[in-house]
């Protein structure tokens, strides 16, 4: 196909002192899969993943090109620079939604005190990207919801300017598989696709991108 898709993968961590930090619980898994299946389908690859397991990062080299991260402003430096250049977006990855608004360099000395911690809003790495997405590009994401989900989804699909939308729920979270519905546009009803391996979910994902690249 020849065409390029950036994948945003894994969790962003916010670190408070050089130990400790905040952030989304996230494998890395569903982006590992989306990667392999992009390569299977010709895409060239720029993955940019935060701190996983190298186990749950695809093989390096050929079409792909792996970009390691840590916080959410790292991550979205990274997306800016390559984003320009591709042809649609995966926002897979759990960014992390508040930074403390000071990092200490020096660790902390365990106290039985209370801690307070000053958070701020770290960037809405999709809506920023999104808010300058030519009518050609295609951007992908997900929303993982507890409840109302359909809603929720729907509203994050519109709100960030994306194409498409996959939901799912906690219980996703380091597992193989997960229950999955997918949004393929605002106007749309959801796609039950039910409970299915990464894999698949990223198959099915993969294979509606290229239904949509050439519609374009």
């Amino acid at each position: 196909m020849n065409r390029k898709v950036l994948i945003l993968s894994g969790p962003t961590h916010e670190y408070i002192d050089p130990v400790r930090f905040i952030g989304n619980a996230s494998s890395g898994l569903m982006g590992k899969a989306l990667a392999e299946q992009a390569l299977a389908q010709d895409f060239m690859v720029e993955f940019v993943s935060g701190p996983v397991a190298e186990t749950h990062l695809p093989v390096p080299g050929g079409n792909i090109r792996i970009h390691h991260v840590v916080g959410a402003n790292e991550m979205l430096a990274r997306a800016t620079e390559l984003f320009p250049t591709s042809d649609a977006v995966i926002f897979a990855a759990a960014v992390a939604d508040y930074a403390p608004a000071e990092k200490r360099f020096e660790k902390m000395a365990k106290s039985e005190d209370d801690l307070i911690l000053r958070l701020c809003a770290t960037p809405d790495i999709a809506k920023t990207l999104c808010s300058n997405k030519s009518g050609n590009q295609i951007a992908i994401g997900f929303a993982l919801q507890t409840s109302d989900g359909e809603k929720h989804a729907r509203r994050k699909l519109e709100r960030k300017n994306l194409d498409g939308i996959v939901l799912n729920t906690p219980a996703t979270l380091g597992a193989r598989n997960g229950t999955f519905s997918f949004l393929a546009s605002a106007s749309a009803s959801f796609d039950a696709w039910g409970t299915i391996d990464k894999s698949e979910c990223a198959k099915r994902i993969i294979e509606w991108l290229c239904r949509t690249i050439r519609g374009k």
